[in-house]
C-alpha cells in the first residue's frame, strides 16, 4: 500500500464536476432536505429523519480519522450546489470489509455522478483501509444504484453483514477485480 497516495479523510478534493468534502453545521439544510424526504427515503431504506436528526449526522461524521466510517458532501465545482453524499460505514477491519452508501438529491439522478464518485471511493476504500470487500446494500428497486456500481464490477452476492431493515440486496467487489 502506498502510504503518499493516501490522503487524510479530512481534506477536501475534488474530480471533474464534484467538490468532496466534510459536512458541517451550514449543510444542515440540505442534509435535512435529502434525509426527510419520503421519495428518497423510500431508496435507503430509513424512515425520514427530523431537523434535529439532520444535526445529528453532521456531528456524527464531523471527524473521520480513526473511524468506521466517514461521509462526504459532494457539491457541484461550478455552482456549489448540494449534489448528495457518500461515504462508508460499517468497516470491519478482521473480515477485510467495508460497506459503501451514496445518495444523490433527486434533481441530479441519471448525470453521471455517481460514476464520476464511485471509482475516488472504491478507491479510497481499498487504499486507506486495506480492505479485500466492498460492499453495497441497496433497496430492491433502486435499479439505478445498481446498475452504476455494475460498470465497477460489483455483483451480487450474499448478505455481507445482517440487516435489520426490509430486504436489501447485496452487492460486493473484490479487490482482485477492481482496476482503477
Amino acid at each position: 500500500m502506498n502510504r503518499r497516495a493516501i490522503m487524510k479523510l479530512s481534506e477536501a478534493f475534488k474530480t471533474e464536476r464534484l467538490h468532496f468534502r466534510l459536512l458541517n453545521v451550514e449543510d444542515v439544510d440540505v442534509v435535512y432536505r435529502q434525509f426527510s424526504d419520503p421519495e428518497m427515503c423510500k431508496l435507503f431504506s430509513e424512515p425520514p429523519c427530523s431537523y434535529e436528526e439532520a444535526i445529528e449526522i453532521i456531528e456524527h461524521y464531523a471527524s473521520p480519522e480513526g473511524k468506521g466510517y466517514l461521509r462526504y458532501g459532494m457539491f457541484d465545482i461550478e455552482t456549489d450546489a448540494f449534489i448528495g453524499t457518500c461515504g462508508y460505514h460499517y468497516w470491519d477491519r478482521e473480515l477485510k470489509q467495508v460497506e459503501i452508501g451514496y445518495d444523490i438529491w433527486k434533481e441530479y439522478w441519471r448525470q453521471g455522478y455517481m460514476s464520476e464518485a464511485l471509482p475516488v471511493l472504491i478507491k479510497l476504500c481499498f487504499e486507506h483501509l486495506n480492505v479485500d470487500c466492498i460492499y453495497i446494500l441497496t433497496h430492491p428497486h433502486n435499479a439505478a444504484s445498481m446498475a452504476s456500481v455494475r460498470k465497477f464490477g460489483f455483483e451480487a452476492c450474499e448478505p455481507c453483514r445482517d440487516v435489520e431493515e426490509e430486504p436489501q440486496v447485496c452487492m460486493s467487489l473484490m479487490r482482485g477485480k477492481w482496476s482503477d
